[in-house]
């Protein structure tokens, strides 16, 4: 049985994500420094943790035989790296959707409800992520813990 891709390509999407929620929450407070490189992290971490949720089902027969993980663990982790992914696809939609010109023309003075949006979507993703790997940790090392 050979090792998965998914285990390789996951810390990607961890790292990228994780970055990308902190960089956006600094982008709130200032924008010019931030903004762009929140968009880049973003964009690259949502790409990867596409790649990473789609090379977990390739891993699935892997963790049961190997790391005897049951069905509940790897579909608790999968659930919730779907919704992170929800999560910051959300994110990127709001922030590609704010930059073009006809929202801009028509919700100029009402767009402020933007940045406490972007906080709170942010915030969701960090604590979706912190989950997301606490289950995939649970899988593999599940039997350390239980002793």
């Amino acid at each position: 049985m050979s090792t998965p891709l998914h285990p390789l390509i996951v810390h990607f999407p961890i790292a990228l994500l994780y970055l990308a929620a902190i960089v956006q929450i600094l982008a709130l407070w200032r924008p010019r420094l931030f903004d762009w490189p929140a968009n880049v992290l973003l964009g690259l971490g949502f790409i990867s943790g596409i790649a990473a949720y789609m090379t977990g089902d390739g891993g699935e027969d892997y963790a049961k035989t190997v790391f005897g993980a049951t069905g509940a663990m790897i579909h608790k982790h999968e659930n919730m790296a779907f919704d992170a992914l929800l999560i910051f696809g959300v994110l990127l939609a709001i922030k590609v959707l704010v930059r073009l010109p006809w929202v801009k023309k028509r919700f100029a003075a009402g767009i402020r409800w933007i940045a406490p949006l972007l906080l709170i979507i942010s915030l969701a993703g960090l604590i979706l992520i912190y989950y997301t790997g606490h289950y995939g940790g649970e899988i593999v090392y599940h039997s350390s813990i239980a002793q």
